[in-house]
């Protein structure tokens, strides 16, 4: 009797699980249901945070952008209004220069002004200097032939019968201008040493240049006439010439201006 609900009792049940089992079973069962909803409400709880999360970091990014944007602004603004003061101020240092570079050009126009005054007066002293000089040579010129005529006159004081003394002071009367008292030396010189053909000749021209027309051919056909004897004939044919001339023409004044007074007075 025993033994046979010992056997019966050590069998599985060909019905199914133990009642045991079937609580083990259930209480996975639940404990699986529950972590399910658990975790599902989990997730729904953290499902929006990403999302909120993007949404305020954007925000925050935003509002950090506006501040930059503003900052940058005003930069802009303080390096605008920088510009602005430093173009006012270039300017206003252009026209202070403008204007100084305008009295410069003033000044120098006034330089140019005096610089050319000074080149005019230059001209005018170096041609005042020119005409000094020309003037000291005249005079120098003029001393010398008052010695000349100061040594000549010395020597006619010692020998009265010097014709040579006489012809050459009477030279340097006639180079002074003083025809007449050449033309008084001349006439010495002759009737001292009347085949004196210089003499002739020269008082030949001394007369043309007073008027004495017919004196002055006769004293300078004289002077050719002896020449030729003397064997000059350069100065023959000079004072024959001018016999011509002064034939046809009546003068030779103006010709004395144009010939040396080496070859008038030779």
């Amino acid at each position: 009797m025993e033994d046979r609900s010992l056997n019966s009792h050590d069998a599985p049940s060909p019905r199914g699980l133990e009642p045991v089992e079937w609580g083990a079973t259930g209480l996975t069962v639940v404990l699986s249901v529950a972590a399910a909803a658990t975790q599902q409400t989990i997730l729904s709880a953290i499902a929006p945070l990403p999302l909120s999360l993007a949404v305020g970091l954007n925000l925050v990014s935003r509002k950090k952008l506006a501040d930059q944007l503003q900052a940058f602004g005003q930069q802009q603004e303080a390096k605008m209004a920088e510009l602005v003061a430093s173009q006012g101020q270039q300017q206003s240092e252009l026209a202070n220069l403008t204007l100084a570079l305008g009295r410069v050009r003033d000044r120098l126009e006034d330089l140019q002004q005096q610089v050319e005054k000074l080149s005019q007066g230059t001209q005018h002293l170096h041609d005042y200097t020119r005409i000094l000089d020309t003037e000291q040579k005249e005079l120098e010129q003029v001393l010398d032939c008052l010695r000349e005529i100061e040594k000549n006159t010395q020597v006619i004081q010692v020998n009265p019968s010097h014709a040579k003394a006489y012809y050459n002071r009477g030279l340097t009367h006639q180079r002074l201008g003083d025809v007449e008292a050449a033309i008084l030396d001349y006439t010495e010189a002759i009737r001292l040493n009347d085949t004196y053909a210089k003499a002739y000749h020269n008082r030949g021209v001394a007369r043309s240049t007073v008027g004495d027309r017919k004196g002055a051919v006769e004293d300078l056909r004289t002077a050719a006439k002896l020449f030729f004897e003397q064997g000059d004939i350069s100065s023959y044919q000079r004072a024959r010439d001018l016999a011509k001339r002064i034939h046809e023409v009546g003068s030779i004044e103006q010709d004395n201006k144009e010939l040396p007074l080496e070859i008038l007075f030779s």
